[in-house]
Formats: structure tokens, C-alpha cells, sequence
């Protein structure tokens, strides 16, 4: 086998530069004259926006400007939304509603963002933020993935009531029932596995740059897809050709996946930067990236496995591995449904 052969092992080649102190993250990426931002989000599960008064932070030492979703309606950006073709039970379109940067009339999650502020430092942005007014009405939230589904529960989107983005089937269903009705032995277990947040080394970050003499934006990010970003960016969010954005990334600061998609911050502070005419630089800060990021969603599973007489229920406990299996079927849900 050559140096090169399926499964021969791949010398690491960045460590050295690593582990002597020459890493690139995010936090070391800095411009001249670059504002500093922050996002202000939701405490509630799920309230109504009754009111935002920003005006309060707008007079605070050092800041620049402080956006809402107003503001970015006004702007005309683009949003993301789903390229999956499902349907609901009643076969109508999966249900999956543009996401929108920064949130107008209703919180749906802690961490909703609702407004995004600038300033000159860190510092005064967070001073700042807690001159933010937002006003908001509760309302009643279900935040366990099993009870989402159940009767009475409330809805996260009014025009979803019963909580089902959609229903996906794989396999052949008839052949799976006749299995299961021929099979000597039936096993069922109830399978839960937890929301899962990636916990890397460093959180997320992004600084935007606006060049107005090429109409061209810079993001710098950590982000492990920066190709798909910029594409995401181009045609959804500002519609420009992608040629006028450009997307830079280092060092990632760890990621499991967390860090491949695009984000909301992106293009606020995208966005930002054209609107101040400077670098804006947002830092997640460790107890904000929970709230932040994506996670791996939740999955509560009905699981059923249908064996021939090849194996009894002691072979199947304690050897799995011996067992002859005719079929499966499972029925999941998993949160949230958006």
C-alpha cells in the first residue's frame, strides 16, 4: 500500500503550531476601528412583545445604535427557510416558517433574539443592554419534547396547533406489518436521547466587514462550512451575486457540528457594518452560548424489533449479536417542531 491507500493514517501536521501558542481563533481576529456588539434575547419559554423601548440605551456612553426587528423588516433582508419536501399528517406541506433575525411580535424560546445593540466596547454594550426595555406578556409553554404533541398542549406557532412540522416514512410499511404479524417474538422499548449543545472551547463569534467601494461584504467567522455561509448569505439573506461576499475562516476553537450553518449574527453584523460604516465584531460569551447556538435535537422513540425462532428473549438480552432479525419499526418525535 502506498503512502496514500484507503485506511492508511494521516500524520497531524497542525499541533505544533497549536500547542506553542500560534493558533488563529476567532478572538484573535481584530480591525481597526471596529464597534462591538451584543444581543439582547428573550427570558421567556413564550410571551407576546408588547413593547421595546431602546431609547434609554441610545443615550448610554458609547453606543452606537441599538437594532430591532423593526429595523431589519425595514431593510428588506431575506430569510432562511427549509429546502425539505415533507408533509404534515393531514398531507399538507410541512409546516416551517421563516426564522426571522431578530423577533418582532412574539418569543418562542429563551434566548429568542430581540435586539441587537453597538457600542464601542464590550463593556459599554453591556452596560447598554440593560437600559433595553422589552415589555412582554407570558404565555403558556411546553418545553418537554414527549408532552408537545399531546391534546390541550399549547401551540408554539398559532398556525401549527398541534405542534407536527411534519411526518416522515421510510420503508415499506406493508411488508414491516406483515413481518410483525408473522414474527415469534416482538420487543418494544421507549428510547430517549437528550438535547445535546456542542460545549467547544471557544463559542461562536463574527465580524463583519462593509467595503463601499467594491460593494463587497467580509465576514470573519468561525465556521466549519464557510462556502455554504456564503452562498446562504448571497441568495437568501442580501441577494447580491457571491462574488461580493467574501467569507474568511481560521481556526475553528472546536465545533461538533455546531458551527457549520449559517447564524443570525452573521448577517446582523453584516449588516451593522454597512449601516455604521465600520467593522462590527460580535463575541459569544459562555454563558450567552447555550442560549445562541444550534442544538442536537431531542428524540423520544417508540421502537419495535420482530425476530424469528432463531433467538428467545434470554439470546436477545444478553447476546444481540446472535439474534436474526425479520424487521423494525420505529415512531419519533422530536423538538421543536419549527
Amino acid at each position: 500500500m502506498g503512502p496514500f491507500g484507503v485506511g492508511q493514517a494521516v500524520k497531524r501536521f497542525e499541533d505544533v503550531r497549536l500547542v506553542r501558542g500560534g493558533g488563529r481563533f476567532h478572538d484573535d481576529v481584530n480591525l481597526p476601528g471596529q464597534a462591538h456588539a451584543l444581543v439582547v434575547r428573550s427570558v421567556h419559554a413564550h410571551a407576546r412583545i408588547l413593547s421595546i423601548d431602546v431609547s434609554a440605551a441610545l443615550r448610554a456612553p458609547g453606543v452606537l445604535a441599538v437594532f430591532t426587528g423593526a429595523d431589519l423588516a425595514q431593510a428588506g433582508l431575506g430569510s432562511m427557510r427549509t429546502t425539505l419536501s415533507r408533509t404534515r399528517p393531514d398531507g399538507s406541506p410541512m409546516f416551517a416558517p421563516a426564522h426571522p433575525v431578530l423577533v418582532r411580535d412574539r418569543v418562542r424560546c429563551v434566548g429568542d433574539p430581540v435586539a441587537f445593540l453597538v457600542a464601542e466596547t464590550v463593556a459599554q454594550a453591556e452596560d447598554a443592554a440593560e437600559l433595553v426595555r422589552i415589555e412582554y406578556e407570558p404565555l403558556p409553554s411546553v418545553t418537554a419534547t414527549a408532552e408537545a404533541t399531546r391534546t390541550g398542549r399549547p401551540p408554539v406557532w398559532d398556525e401549527c396547533p398541534d405542534n407536527i412540522s411534519n411526518v416522515f416514512e421510510a420503508g415499506d410499511k406493508a411488508a414491516a406489518d406483515a413481518a410483525f404479524e408473522r414474527a415469534d417474538h416482538v420487543v418494544r422499548g421507549r428510547y430517549v436521547i437528550t438535547r445535546v449543545h456542542a460545549q467547544y472551547m471557544e463559542p461562536r463569534g463574527a465580524l463583519g466587514v462593509y467595503d463601499p467601494g467594491e460593494d463587497r461584504y467580509t465576514l470573519h467567522a468561525d465556521v466549519q462550512y464557510p462556502h455554504r455561509v456564503r452562498h446562504v448569505l448571497a441568495t437568501s439573506i442580501f441577494r447580491v451575486p457571491e462574488h461580493r461576499i467574501r467569507v474568511i475562516a481560521g481556526d475553528i476553537g472546536g465545533a461538533f457540528g455546531t458551527k457549520g450553518w449559517q447564524y443570525p449574527e452573521h448577517r446582523l453584523v453584516l449588516w451593522a457594518a454597512r449601516k455604521l460604516g465600520r467593522p462590527v465584531k460580535w463575541a459569544c460569551e459562555r454563558r450567552e452560548a447555550i442560549l445562541a447556538d444550534e442544538h442536537a435535537r431531542d428524540t423520544v422513540s417508540e421502537a419495535e424489533l420482530a425476530l424469528d425462532a432463531r433467538v428467545d428473549s434470554w439470546r436477545f438480552a444478553s447476546a444481540p449479536w446472535r439474534t436474526w432479525a425479520l424487521t423494525c419499526r420505529r415512531t419519533a418525535t422530536s423538538w421543536p417542531p419549527s
